[in-house]
């Protein structure tokens, strides 16, 4: 029998893994071109240097799609953020969390085309909140608490609270649900 934070963790985590997410590249790329969804800092690019940046928005603080998509197409890889609202499955994703946990969930989207030459995430790290990861397409290769694993579509991930985690290999395009579940 485990923890009550395990069994928290399960049920989240088997919650999301039965739930149908179907967004495909071309329908992420479709919803980016919505241009006042995304105001600045709500899409971030993940530099070669490890950093996030921006430089991709208009005057006005919105979306400078084609300015974005080029640096996606050079393989960079792009973190959207607060995205529960932004598909129907996602909303109905929302609704199932919050009637399992009693309160919000907040979630990420980290978008790539893939690369072999280009940082495929942050450099190791860890968060003081659980993590589940929902791989929507492509395969990736994790290292979590110093142990490399393959990632794909069928998996969830499970994230505990400090828990160092990275992913260090993504050549093919992926598309993936972050999940940030505190307490």
């Amino acid at each position: 029998m485990g923890t009550m934070t395990d069994d928290y963790l399960d049920h989240a985590a088997d919650i999301i893994g039965r739930h149908d997410i179907t967004l495909t590249e071309e329908g992420i790329l479709d919803l980016l071109q919505i241009k006042h969804r995304w105001p600045e800092r709500s899409i971030e690019v993940i530099n070669q240097c490890g950093n996030t940046s921006n430089d991709f928005f208009n005057v006005r603080g919105y979306l400078y799609y084609e300015r974005w998509k080029r640096l996606y197409d050079l393989g960079f890889t792009t973190l959207l953020s607060n995205v529960m609202d932004l598909t129907a499955e996602f909303r109905s994703l929302d609704d199932k969390l919050y009637e399992y946990k009693g309160s919000e969930t907040n979630a990420n989207l980290y978008l790539s085309k893939g690369t072999t030459i280009k940082r495929p995430s942050f450099d190791p790290h860890h968060h003081e909140y659980h993590v589940i990861v929902r791989p929507i397409y492509g395969t990736c290769i994790w290292e979590i608490n110093g142990h490399k694993q393959e990632v794909n579509e069928q998996d969830v991930i499970i994230i505990p609270a400090g828990t160092e985690h990275s992913v260090i290999e993504s050549e093919e395009p992926r598309l993936s649900l972050t999940l940030n579940l505190s307490g």
